[in-house]
């Protein structure tokens, strides 16, 4: 009995130390004598692979010397990639792994009194998810490292993987859809999102203030800087509020004539010619397109010019038996298929 209970005390005690090895990681500051006593190592941040919408980096260490413990923060794409999960290389004790924004902290470290590792070593091996297909990084921004007998040590080696991830996006209702290809196109391109339930829902009709924010994100607008200010200013969403001032500071998009900007009002495709066309910078004079439209006269005087560019400038067409149909609402299908359009001029 007394041999368990003292075998028992032995394994609380190389865990105990374990843990205090990780705390002096995370809280101590590392002084310029114990760096110069241990070795200089190298380490290698590899891309090991990108299947069914993964990516699994490896950390690797090269020359080490007795490492016993360590800490390393790397930096990742965020809006891009989400991680995983993390994988030791070593035997040891790992802390969970959590990301915060784009930063990620891993900690290891061995259990009891044993040498640490020397030679070449994989560290951890990194898994994360795509969200968003094109280029992306990840950084190991440092590291730092502990002997067997305490000593510290800081590295900065600011190694860099560039990744390139082809489009895992997928919904599920777009499969056939005249708009699939544009629709996934604009979400690599970030101005649009799908649904968290794995839909799209490109017969959905968009929004004014919706219609801005993904044109404000395709053409990268400044949004910081903006003064547009409207009598139902308290009525545009929080997310929605930077982008729509920045729009409208750009005078792609206009408020109405009693200072209202009517954010959560269905966008029409008059409107949506109009905002195509201020985005080209093109002025608008001739009305000769319009005029063959068959719904002619249900086009606004002040949106004939502008459709007339928008037709011209093969940025949109009609609807069906030589129809524009300009009051009809903006789809998501017909909004990013027409921001592409304009991106593409």
């Amino acid at each position: 009995m007394r041999s368990k209970t003292k075998l028992k005390q032995i394994e609380i005690r190389k865990v105990w130390t374990s843990f205090l090895v990780l705390l002096m990681i995370c809280t101590t500051s590392v002084n310029a004598a114990t760096t110069e006593q241990l070795a200089r190592p190298s380490f290698e941040l590899k891309l090991n692979s990108i299947n069914n919408n993964l990516v699994e980096v490896s950390v690797i260490g090269h020359d080490l010397e007795d490492l016993y413990a360590y800490e390393m923060n790397l930096e990742f794409d965020a809006n891009r990639l989400n991680f995983s999960k993390a994988s030791a290389g070593t035997v040891g004790y790992t802390v969970v792994p959590k990301a915060e924004g784009n930063y990620l902290k891993i900690a290891h470290t061995k259990v009891g009194s044993v040498k640490g590792d020397s030679g070449d070593q994989l560290l951890t091996t990194l898994q994360f998810s795509v969200q968003r297909a094109g280029n992306s990084t990840i950084t190991l921004q440092n590291i730092k490292l502990v002997d067997s007998k305490l000593n510290m040590s800081s590295m900065t080696p600011a190694l860099q993987e560039t990744i390139h991830a082809e489009s895992g996006i997928s919904f599920s209702d777009i499969t056939g859809h005249w708009a699939e290809a544009s629709i996934l196109k604009a979400v690599d391109a970030g101005f649009i999102d799908g649904y968290t339930d794995g839909t799209f829902r490109p017969k959905h009709e968009v929004t004014r203030a919706e219609f801005a924010v993904m044109f404000s994100r395709a053409l990268k607008l400044d949004v910081n800087e903006s003064d547009a200010t409207f009598a139902d200013a308290n009525q545009i969403p929080a997310w929605a509020s930077s982008h729509v001032q920045a729009a409208v500071k750009k005078r792609l998009i206009t408020g109405y004539a009693d200072h209202t900007f009517r954010p959560n009002a269905k966008m029409s495709r008059a409107e949506m010619a109009s905002v195509a066309v201020r985005a080209l910078g093109k002025t608008q004079h001739d009305v000769t397109y319009v005029n063959e439209f068959t719904d002619a006269a249900d086009i606004s005087s002040w949106a004939k010019p502008f459709i007339h560019e928008a037709v011209e400038s093969s940025i949109m067409q009609g609807i069906g038996n030589n129809r524009f149909s300009p009051n009809t609402n903006v789809t998501r299908a017909e909004a990013v298929t027409v921001i592409l359009n304009v991106l593409r001029n």
